[in-house]
């Protein structure tokens, strides 16, 4: 016996000729959708990847692989470009899920011939491969705000400290005052604690909780830009565009670091790094990025957060996306 889900793939799912248990209509947050199949035993479990709220997102389906025994699972992918590139389905085989098509046709070979490693195994990128799609692919799923475009759209952009005291909160403060002064407006908020508050700007705000935080991106739907400094928010993924976690480079920091957690950097080394309060120059780089295995995306330097107009925070809006006049 099976179970099925079904959305925008209702076609396929409609056309099968198998044991159904289950079949569950529509789109839902995946702990919702696990929840239906719960005390279900089945043989295959065919998966609609539509009827999975933000199946774009690769924790999403990190999650759904630690909920279900991905050998029994058959996906059926949309046309969408993100799940068809090779860096999503490479992901889906890091995870375990072998069994993925886009038809019908797919599906029925699947059911009765699943695909083993070997079978998929042609479609594994490389791990330099990996790194730079990775960023690549964030970039692309960071929504691009158009100021001389009609399509106005923002971005919802973390930040978390890596290293402690990395300056995360000061970070958006510039961030927010200079995007404003460049006549787009933007919104800095800052989970759990009120530091904020000491800057006395009504652009700078804290959110106690999620519910407060999703309150907030509604109300403040057409701006620009919203930088969060996400402190220890464990649901980033689902809100931001991306996320760019902030290391002061200096040795202290870094040893107290790796004191703490010795795979600190290594866990961070296909996400976006930002050197903040930084000495090292742009020439140290290369050296910075082979010792620490890390791929720096900006290298911001020790800045005062009273000065307007800092150039190093024009130089990193545009690397943000965001067209910024000199």
């Amino acid at each position: 016996m099976n179970v099925v889900t079904a959305n925008e793939n209702k076609s396929i799912i409609d056309r099968l000729d198998i044991d159904i248990i289950k079949r569950i209509d529509g789109q839902f947050e995946l702990k919702e959708l696990l929840s239906k199949f719960v005390n279900l035993y089945f043989n295959k479990m065919i998966i609609d990847i539509t009827s999975i709220k933000d199946y774009q997102n690769l924790e999403v389906i990190k999650e759904l692989s630690k909920s279900v025994d991905p050998s029994r699972v058959i996906i059926i992918l949309n046309n969408d470009a993100t799940v068809n590139s090779s860096f999503y389905m490479s992901n889906l085989i890091a995870c375990g899920f072998y069994n993925f098509t886009r038809n019908f046709e797919g599906v029925k070979f699947l059911y009765n011939t699943p695909n083993s490693y070997d079978s998929v195994k042609h479609l594994v990128i490389s791990e330099e491969e990996v790194v730079r799609q990775s960023n690549a692919f964030k970039e692309e799923q960071a929504v691009i705000y158009q100021s001389s475009g009609t399509n106005k759209k923002r971005q919802i952009i973390g930040f978390i400290n890596l290293t402690n005291h990395a300056g995360s909160t000061s970070l958006v403060n510039m961030l927010v005052r200079q995007l404003n002064a460049s006549g787009q407006q933007a919104i800095g908020l800052e989970m759990f604690r009120q530091d904020m508050l000491y800057y006395h700007d009504p652009n700078l705000s804290t959110c106690f909780n999620k519910n407060d935080l999703e309150s907030k991106l509604k109300l403040y739907d057409d701006v620009a830009a919203i930088f969060i400094d996400l402190n220890e928010f464990g649901e980033a993924d689902k809100f931001c565009d991306k996320i760019i976690y902030v290391i002061e480079p200096s040795y202290i920091m870094l040893t107290k670091l790796l004191k703490k957690n010795r795979n600190a950097l290594a866990e961070h080394k296909n996400d976006l790094i930002l050197l903040n309060k930084s000495f090292v120059n742009d020439q140290e780089i290369p050296d910075f990025e082979y010792e620490s295995k890390l791929k720096v995306y900006f290298n911001l330097p020790a800045l005062n957060d009273r000065n307007n107009n800092l150039g190093p925070i024009n130089d990193f809006l545009r690397k943000m996306g965001f067209k910024i006049d000199n």
